[in-house]
Formats: structure tokens, C-alpha cells, sequence
């Protein structure tokens, strides 16, 4: 009997500790991913490059994280592409508990959370584009 009860004390204390670990790495990871969109679109030549390095950079940097948010979303409205402007990216994912199951909804997980985070970039006043000066 106390075997029993000590497993499942034990089983529920892992299904905890893994949603706090995707809880707590989940706004880093979609930091991580709003920088690197905001970043890699500041280094583009236009806005149209920018808007499609950017959200592979996001991509990348969430690939290179693991698993913990998914479903992304990157948008990059309010950036101003010009010399001297500066990109805004905002980065959203979810992070998904559905693998904490039954016991995970009998100890108040939440099965997905949103998490938004948002990053600015400068872009150079100054900067060559394709050879001229911008």
C-alpha cells in the first residue's frame, strides 16, 4: 500500500516538473525567437526579405530550443524598414501539456498556454544595400 501511494506521489511530482520546465522555458523560447526575427529582419535589404528572414529566424531559434513552444506565430507590424527605422517583432506560441494527461488535469495544468513576447531592432542609419550606400 505504501508502495502505491509513493509511486503515484512520485509520478505526479515528475508530470509537475515537467510543466514547470515548459512553463519557465516557454517565454524564454519566444523571446529567444522575437530577437532573433526582430535581428535577422534588420539586417535585410527591404521589407519584403526582412518579413521572410525574420520568420525563419524564429523558426530556426525554436527548432534549435526543442519542443516546449510550438505554433508560431510571427508578426512584425509597427516596424518602420527604412535607414534609421526599427523592427518590431512579435513572436507567439503555445506551449502544449496534453502528454501530462488525466493526472495532469486532476492537478490544474493548464492543457495549452499562449505566451507573446516582443522585440526591437534598429536599423542602421547608414548601411550599404547592394553595393550603395542607403
Amino acid at each position: 500500500m505504501e508502495l502505491l501511494i509513493t509511486a503515484t506521489a512520485s509520478v505526479a511530482l515528475v508530470i509537475v516538473v515537467v510543466a514547470v520546465g515548459r512553463y519557465v522555458d516557454g517565454p524564454a523560447q519566444a523571446n529567444d525567437a522575437a530577437y532573433a526575427a526582430a535581428r535577422a529582419a534588420s539586417l535585410a535589404p527591404n521589407q519584403l526579405q526582412g518579413v521572410a528572414d525574420g520568420r525563419q529566424a524564429a523558426a530556426d531559434a525554436l527548432a534549435d530550443r526543442g519542443k516546449s513552444c510550438q505554433n508560431l506565430s510571427v508578426s512584425f507590424a509597427g516596424s518602420d524598414f527604412s535607414p534609421g527605422g526599427q523592427v518590431v517583432a512579435e513572436v507567439s506560441c503555445t506551449v502544449n501539456l496534453t502528454d501530462t494527461g488525466a493526472l495532469g488535469n486532476q492537478l490544474g495544468v493548464s492543457q495549452h498556454t499562449e505566451f507573446r513576447e516582443r522585440a526591437v531592432v534598429p536599423i542602421e542609419r547608414f548601411r550599404v544595400v547592394n553595393g550603395a550606400r542607403a
